[in-house]
């Protein structure tokens, strides 16, 4: 396996959509036939420590609220409503009792926040701390936003901050001390990430979206999951992208820059659309009380280019998190 694109393909020879499935493997969640009037999506999303977090810098509370954002944010990818959640934890058996309970009562604040009832799950002792989170939620019959319809000429969108999230864990990680706004805005958006569920939902109404997806793996790699699915390509503007401004000081300390966190970095669980041309110039540059910035534009082929101040487009791979990717 060279990447976890390559194993989605497999995945998705084996296991085709119909019988019900309307969508299956390959977008940020399944979409299945429900009574008449609306489609229900399904999503699943794994918390694994050591891969996706360490214990020792993230309170029980912030994990449980993590586990169910990073399903809520697939959900809020496909223009869906949350209904109901199935959590699977397994801890090792030494775990105390009230850090389970906290990692639930994290868990519980953010359904409670967005009425999603936990309606069952299980508990198993492992190793480490393995947290599965599956969301059922609904969307009228056929109205789900895919990554699939993006067309020559729309114009792309990123919600918010791209790289907040990628700046709170570079200086988690650092041990920089969060003393500057700056830095609590991004530790707090790492630890407790916001799913734009409200702006999904505001976005599916306007009407004039072709393709979604939420910006879980960076943008460069999330931009080209929603072209490869559209069969186009895609041309953005490195000085429009949103990203998090970085002090120069900090930037040296950490070795990266704003741009690279936007691209690269992951985890910001902000939305990446296009909109046909007519419904970008409706589209105000705030919405739901969410940022909306345009940074390029979907054209012919399967280019993926950024330009920046060198003039001409450059390629634009996808670097940003891949599990398998040697």
């Amino acid at each position: 396996m060279r990447s976890e694109v390559e194993l989605i393909r497999l995945l998705q020879q084996r296991f085709p959509a119909g019988g019900g499935v309307r969508v299956g493997i390959g977008d940020d969640a399944a979409v299945l036939a429900g009574d008449g009037r609306r489609d229900w999506v399904v999503t699943t999303d794994l918390l694994v420590e050591g891969v996706h977090f360490l214990r020792a810098a993230q309170s029980a509370r912030a994990l449980g609220w993590k586990a169910l954002a990073r399903s809520l944010s697939d959900i809020a990818a496909m223009g869906a409503r949350p209904r109901y959640a199935l959590v699977a934890l397994a801890a090792p058996a030494s775990t105390p009792t009230e850090w389970v309970k906290n990692f639930f009562a994290g868990m519980g604040r953010l359904a409670r926040r967005h009425r999603v009832k936990v309606a069952g799950g299980d508990l198993a002792a492992a190793p480490q701390v393995v947290a599965d989170v599956q969301v059922l939620g609904e969307v009228k019959k056929g109205k789900a936003l895919l990554r699939r319809g993006a067309r020559p000429g729309d114009i792309i969108f990123a919600s918010g901050t791209p790289g907040l999230s990628g700046l709170g864990l570079a200086c988690l990680r650092a041990r920089v001390a969060s003393v500057r706004p700056l830095l609590k805005r991004a530790v707090r958006a790492h630890v407790f990430p916001q799913p734009r569920l409200g702006l999904a939902a505001a976005l599916a109404r306007r009407g004039g979206v072709t393709a979604m997806i939420d910006l879980s793996d960076g943008l460069s790699t999330d931009l080209n999951h929603l072209c490869e699915a559209s069969g186009v390509g895609a041309r953005v503007y490195a000085e429009m992208i949103p990203a998090v401004k970085v002090p120069p000081s900090l930037e040296r300390r950490l070795r990266t820059s704003g741009l690279k966190l936007a691209l690269e970095a992951g985890e910001d669980y902000e939305l990446l659309f296009t909109v046909t041309p007519k419904a970008a110039l409706r589209l105000p540059r705030q919405l739901a009380g969410i940022k909306l910035t345009p940074i390029g534009e979907i054209t012919r082929g399967r280019r993926i280019t950024i330009v920046g101040s060198f003039g001409r487009p450059l390629p634009l791979p996808p670097r940003g998190w891949d599990h398998f990717r040697r």
